[in-house]
Formats: C-alpha cells, structure tokens, sequence
C-alpha cells in the first residue's frame, strides 16, 4: 500500500484558527466599546468624572479682605493708671490731703471751671476728646482763691505732638527731662497771688497741670517718678 496523503485543512491546526479567530472577535468589540465611552462619556449624562469636578467660575464672589496698609493711630503701649491715687507717691499723697480735698463733688460740674489742666481752649478742646483722668485738689466747700488740676492725658503720638508745638506757640519754656518734654509757665496775679501750669509729655502720657496759689514743690516731677517707677 502507498503512503497515505494528509488531506487539505489538517484538523491539528483547526483549534488555533479558531482561537485568533476569537480574540479577533474580542478585540473588535473592545474598540467598539472604547470609542463609545470616548465619545458618549460612558452614558453618563453629566460626562466624564473629569468634567463633573472641574470648578466653573461664579459672577458672585466676594473680594477678599485686604489689611490697610497704613494702620490706624493708636496710643502706645506704656503706662496707664486708672485712678487719682496711682499717680503720687504716698508722701506727694499726705502733703495734698493736708490743704484740699481730691476731686470733691462741686468740681464735678462742668460749670465749675476747673476740669481742665489749662486755661488754653485749643489744649482743653484737646484734653476733652481724648481718654483722660481728672485729678482736682480744692476746697472741699466750693471755689476758693487756690487748687489745682491735673489732666493723666492718654494720647497719640501726633496728639502728643499737636500739644506740645501748641506749648511752644503759647510761649511756654519746653526742655527735655526724665526722658519726656517739659513745658512749664508762670504768671503773677498781684494781690491774689500766682498762677502757673506744668506739663510733661512722655510715652503717651500728657501730664498738664494748672494751678492757682497752690502745688507743692516737686508735684510734676512726684508723678513722673510714680507713673514711670521702675522705667
């Protein structure tokens, strides 16, 4: 017998025709899907998630708050008593109790006259709009021919300025002491007496003090020592 002939299409190689033939298949299907998704955005009818979390700009948003570049005046950080009491030594204190009482009630009045540590309207319009503390020494029983008052004057620096360029235009003598400026000026009344006023410009603090026949040697100098103690 002759030798046998394998006939055309060999069935060994069938299983693999069939196998590219599927994976041809799948391929196709998968560009089908792949295209859809790219183009329809995987059904979704918002589109894709990139375009679902991509911020969109608004007409109504606020501007953002934005510091003054030049911030506003403000009194410096320094000494700030609070009462009459906390601005004399006790000694300063006892000498003052012995001749007059400290802000009694008459003095209160704004009718009184005495509320104000000059007699200058310009520095008294001063004192007034500004934070400050009233310390009256006088006759517990009404006006007499001596007292004193003294303005603690909370201030700014250009306040501490606008007073003292005043002092000079009133023809005050001002000199630098104890770290501060000092003006000083005093007049005599005949008969009834002196008057005079004092004032210290320091840090914040405007010390001014007018008084009638009355002071104790060293009473300006008393409540720098006692307010800057330590300084």
């Amino acid at each position: 017998m002759g030798a046998a002939t394998l006939p055309t299409g060999s069935p060994s190689r069938r299983p693999l025709w069939f196998a590219l033939g599927a994976v041809g298949v799948l391929l196709v299907v998968a560009l089908i899907v792949v295209l859809v998704v790219w183009r329809g955005g995987a059904g979704t009818p918002g589109g894709s998630a990139a375009e679902e979390t991509r911020p969109t700009p608004t007409t109504s948003a606020e501007p953002l708050a934005v510091a003054s570049a030049t911030p506003s005046p403000s009194t410096p950080a320094g000494p700030h008593p609070t009462t009459c009491d906390a601005i004399y030594s006790p000694t300063m204190l006892a000498t003052l109790t012995q001749t007059g009482a400290l802000n009694p009630d008459w003095t209160e009045s704004d009718s009184s006259g005495v509320l104000f540590g000059t007699s200058d309207a310009e520095l008294s319009s001063l004192i007034d709009g500004a934070e400050h503390l009233t310390c009256v020494w006088a006759d517990p029983n009404g006006g007499s021919g001596s007292g004193l008052t003294s303005n603690v004057v909370f201030v700014t620096a250009e306040q501490s300025e606008t007073a003292h360029q005043r002092l000079l235009a009133l023809g005050e003598n001002c000199y630098e002491e104890l770290g501060g400026i000092r003006c000083v000026v005093e007049t005599a009344q005949g008969e009834e007496g002196i008057a005079g006023e004092s004032h210290f410009l320091r840090d914040g603090i405007w010390l001014a003090t007018r008084y009638v026949n009355a002071g104790p040697d060293g009473y300006t100098l008393d409540m720098v020592g006692t307010i800057w103690a330590g300084a």
